[in-house]
């Protein structure tokens, strides 16, 4: 969200390969607590055996960037309610959102001093905030649904699993009980909380945890944090899976190019390199999504890895990308024409930008200018043509799920994220030799042409966020009619992510519906039938799977369901991917 914004907020959603609780790790809400958000970042990458993470490492950036700890106001006092006119007031309200497909909130944070029951000194006594597990109280009961929490109980049990591994007694984990729903409470400040909102308004167990601010190393921190995740982790039943299986098909970013010795250009993935005959080239880095198992090939020259070697070129010829023996990227090297040399290199970028000298403050990683994508004024829908669009007129034939659609040029055609989407041809009047580019799309195997006609991606795994024009509230990508460097007609692809809107809920006859994040009490044993399920948007469930408290139950609807005696969600998956839940919570 708010790409490109000192607002920047990103969001990691894990699913692990069996079901289970969903825990929400909160980093970066405060600015000038490195620990926190360091700690939070680990995450991002782990793989799930069972349960599910959703991680925000970096809820207020801004405040990160100027190490600041709220410079709009403390963002972790925004939770009671927040003004429109305030900065914050969007992040705070997604993320009340993703609070509310949670089972659990880890709030993490660097304290002052350290918390210690009784008075030791001015840095270690019961106002102190460091080295301790905080709750807003030591049991609690959530009102609407009559659910018991014993925060207290867990917290403690978490601070004996960390302090095994914490050898100086002065550095160990205890609980401090807020007590913040006491009208003597001393932190009244927390009934404006993120931990205190997902404890009283959501009904879900919600801690902060606190590495001291005194600690010597920023490492022993994030560790301790790390620690602390972990033991709830366990605790809650949400396994790892290591080491992580990574098999995303390797993308060619760019390839770092020195000429002569003179400072190294980025050059993109299908770009082109004009040099003199006779320059010395040399690729002396590889810009990809893996870090292992990269060469290059310069085609004719050198030997079958290529990277820091000099050679000297004197006729056109191509550079290879290879991740082990998959070939997935290419440069061209083509020469400039006799007599005529560069003060430096030159690049020839394969799409709409102008050539740039090499010296041009190119930076690694930085691909051919594009344009931002059009409002969404008009949309198609598989199947259907286009508003204003015209047999004659540029279009995208397309295949959406088996569904044929036709796409007039400039408009954006919107699919749930992960149809299939093949690229059958153009219509219209484009010269031979026209390509049909779906920009980010990973290709057919071993093709760097650009040309994916006939090609059909799938657009949850085939799709390469860094090529989206927009992020928010979809990721928009460009299809393109190419004739070499020219874009002769463009549309969009955005690519809609399934989520729940409502499920319907019978019991003895009467219908209840619950929308995304709802709970709705009921006696244990009560029988209940799952009725219907809708998405937001329109949006069709594909290959449905339903879970309730992490079990799955058959699919075809209408299914009768028991109340069990323990709060439990019910999850709607489309087409593997979490589209939402509702709660379920025994009444007393």
């Amino acid at each position: 969200y708010f790409e490109g914004t000192p607002q920047e907020l990103e969001i990691y959603k894990i699913f692990g390969r069996h079901e289970g609780p969903t825990m929400m790790i909160l980093g970066g809400i405060q600015g000038d607590e490195p620990g926190g958000f360091l700690s939070a970042d680990l995450y991002v990458d782990l793989a799930l055996k069972r349960g599910n993470l959703i991680v925000v490492p970096r809820a207020n950036f801004k405040s990160i960037i100027l190490y600041d700890r709220g410079p709009d106001g403390d963002m972790n006092r925004k939770f009671d309610g927040v003004q429109d006119h305030d900065p914050d007031r969007d992040a705070v309200e997604i993320l009340k959102n993703l609070m509310a497909e949670s089972d659990i909130l880890l709030n993490l944070h660097d304290g002052s001093g350290f918390f210690r029951p009784v008075w030791e000194s001015d840095m270690a006594n019961p106002s102190r905030y460091g080295q301790c597990i905080i709750a807003d109280a030591e049991v609690y009961v959530h009102p609407p649904t009559g659910r018991v929490m014993h925060l207290g109980q867990e917290a403690r049990q978490v601070a004996d699993v960390i302090n095994l591994d914490i050898a100086e007694e002065k550095y160990k984990f205890s609980f401090s009980n807020h007590d913040t729903l006491s009208k003597s409470t001393k932190h009244p400040e927390q009934r404006k909380s993120a931990t205190y909102y997902a404890l009283t308004k959501l009904g879900i167990p919600a801690y902060g945890i606190e590495t001291s601010k005194q600690l010597p190393t920023l490492e022993m921190k994030i560790l301790q944090h790390n620690l602390a995740v972990n033991a709830f982790m366990e605790l809650y039943g949400i396994v790892p899976e290591q080491p992580r299986i990574h098999l995303d098909s390797p993308m060619l970013s760019y390839l770092v190019i020195s000429v002569n010795g003179q400072l190294p250009v980025a050059v993109a993935d299908g770009q082109t390199l004009l040099v003199a005959p006779g320059d010395t080239v040399e690729v002396v880095h590889v810009g990809a999504n893996y870090d292992r198992g990269l060469s290059v090939d310069v085609l004719g020259l050198g030997s079958l890895n290529d990277v820091r070697v000099p050679l000297v070129i004197n006729r056109p010829t191509v550079v290879i990308a290879r991740r082990d023996n998959v070939k997935f990227g290419q440069v061209k090297l083509e020469l400039l024409p006799p007599g005529q040399r560069a003060s430096s290199p030159q690049l020839l970028a394969l799409g709409p930008a102008e050539v740039v000298k090499a010296d041009a403050g190119q930076l690694p990683g930085a691909a051919p200018a594009v344009e931002a994508a059009p409002g969404r004024s008009a949309e198609a829908s598989p199947g259907a043509e286009p508003a204003g669009a015209a047999p004659d007129e540029p279009a995208f034939l397309l295949e959406v799920d088996g569904q044929p659609a036709r796409l007039a040029a400039e408009k954006t055609l919107s699919v749930r994220r992960g149809a299939r989407v093949k690229m059958v041809g153009l219509a219209g009047q484009f010269p031979s030799g026209t390509v049909m580019n779906l920009r980010g799309f990973v290709g057919k195997a071993g093709d760097v042409t650009g040309d994916d006609l006939g090609a059909t991606a799938d657009t949850a795994r085939d799709m390469l966020p860094r090529f989206a024009l927009a992020r928010s509230p979809h990721f928009v990508y460009q299809l393109g009619a190419e004739d070499g460097p020219r874009i002769l007609a463009k549309a969009y692809l955005a690519l809609v992510s399934p989520k729940l809107k409502s499920v319907t809920l019978e019991v003895d006859g009467q219908g209840k519906v619950l929308s995304l994040g709802q709970r709705w009490g009921l006696k244990p044993g009560t029988k209940l039938t799952l009725k219907a399920v809708e998405l937001e948007g329109e949006l069709p469930l594909v290959a449905p799977r339903f879970t309730l408290g992490g079990r799955a139950f058959p699919a075809d609807l209408p299914q009768v369901l028991t109340m069990p005696a323990i709060a439990v969600s019910l999850a709607v998956f489309s087409d593997g991917e979490l589209a939402g839940k509702v709660v379920l919570a025994p009444l007393n």
